[in-house]
């Protein structure tokens, strides 16, 4: 038997294979080049569970800085490209929104937007139907209903008017493509993100006088050992969680329709159970989340696997291959939300790894875990019951290939159709 070490072809990172699947392509790296440097990214690659916990969690080697090129590019800087105490102290005032008894807060306004959108949805329908004779329904759950909930939600928190909802919806884009995206799209992101600072400059100003009880007044006032928020910080972290509470929680109720409609026993179990959607979210963050990777960029020259990563080398984090490593979770492939080798309970920050059972990294680990976690899984489990409640019999619609959302920036969609109720 050969020994030989399958060689990896780089222009396979160009490719729309690897853009539509990964996942073959990272398992080999897993097996073969667990820190593989890849000439196209001009980053070293580490694919295994533990080497990316063990990077999440190392802060004297490894730094978040990086974010700043990307993200901070478009939004100016935010909490994500810190480090040590400026990030501590950044976090300190913004986590706290986000969690606890500030989201319990936040339910009825993720019920309220979720009804909102399916009385709507069922209007449009009920008159085709109308229209039609005993035709069945049908919808787009990216743009009918994954791209419109998170946003709504967003525009509550920081108090924007819901009437502006299609300023957002062309903005928040923009943004996300500016940040992933070539020298042009940068531009347009960018672009989006100076017009929607235009936007808010007002309203931080009018809000610092007289704070509210939203998001943005919070942040406008909010103390941490003294410190304030700038002003322009406040502007760029309403970019982020413009974006990341939006762009990021469409892509994860869109998935995990797809995760429960491809996975037909899978969407029967959840239709008998809906309190088993829990467990389908925290399956789906495993075996295909919204965000595929995140950067460190390496403080001091790091030994792993036989391989230096030099001191100012990047190192590409792949959620991806770490959340399908077959030394971690068994048969990692295939969507099970009764596996018995994931933690489902809470995400926690510092992550979770005992007695077989292994936590998702979907939403990072460390300092830098998200801070819309639970945000992201009320509002994908809330919407997806409700919705549920309103169509029967969902499906792919003929001729639509459908597919999870992949490494693109393309528009995609999820047609399915459905009976009416």
């Amino acid at each position: 038997m050969s020994t030989t070490t399958p060689a990896i072809d780089p222009a396979i990172f160009r490719s729309a294979e690897y853009a539509a699947n990964p996942y073959p392509t990272l398992k080999l790296l897993r097996d073969h080049h667990p820190v593989y440097f890849n000439p196209v990214l001009g980053q070293w690659m580490v694919t295994r569970y533990d080497d990316v916990v063990a990077i999440f969690r190392d802060n004297f080697n490894f730094s978040a800085s990086p974010n700043g090129e990307h993200i901070g590019a478009v939004f100016g800087p935010t909490l994500m490209e810190y480090d040590g105490e400026d990030h501590t102290k950044l976090r300190n005032i913004v986590a706290p929104q986000f969690v606890g008894r500030k989201l319990t807060a936040l339910l009825p306004t993720i019920q309220r937007n979720a009804m909102a959108l399916i009385r709507k949805f069922t209007e449009k329908h009920a008159r085709l139907i109308a229209g039609r004779a005993a035709e069945a329904g049908e919808i787009d759950i990216v743009d009918d209903f994954a791209t419109r909930l998170p946003l709504n939600v967003i525009l509550d928190v920081l108090d924007l008017p819901q009437e502006a909802h299609e300023m957002f919806h062309d903005w928040y884009p923009a943004m996300m493509n500016g940040i992933n995206g070539g020298p042009q799209l940068r531009l347009e992101g960018q672009k989006a993100n100076a017009e929607y600072h235009a936007y808010l400059d007002p309203l931080i100003d009018a809000r610092a006088r007289d704070p509210g009880d939203d998001l943005l007044s919070r942040l406008s006032v909010a103390e941490v050992d003294g410190a304030r928020m700038t002003k322009e910080e406040i502007k760029s972290f309403a970019s982020l969680i413009l974006v990341a509470g939006a762009e990021t929680t469409d892509k994860a109720i869109a998935n995990l329709w797809y995760q429960l409609l491809a996975n037909p026993d899978q969407w029967e179990a959840v239709e008998r159970d809906p309190e088993l959607l829990d467990r389908a979210f925290s399956e789906m963050m495993r075996i295909h989340g919204p965000a595929g990777m995140q950067t460190r960029r390496a403080v001091r020259d790091v030994a792993l696997h036989g391989e230096t990563i030099h001191a100012g080398d990047y190192v590409h984090l792949s959620l991806y291959g770490a959340n399908r490593d077959d030394r971690v979770f068994k048969d990692p492939d295939r969507f099970d939300l009764f596996r018995d080798d994931l933690y489902f309970g809470k995400e926690l920050r510092s992550g979770f790894h005992e007695g077989g059972v292994a936590g998702h990294l979907g939403f990072g680990l460390g300092a830098h875990f998200c801070v819309g976690y639970q945000l992201a899984r009320a509002e994908s489990v809330i919407g997806t019951k409700m919705l549920m409640e309103v169509i029967r019999n969902p499906r792919f619609k003929p001729g639509t290939n459908p597919g999870p959302i992949a490494i693109r920036i393309e528009p995609w969609h999820l047609h399915l159709e459905f009976d009416a109720a």
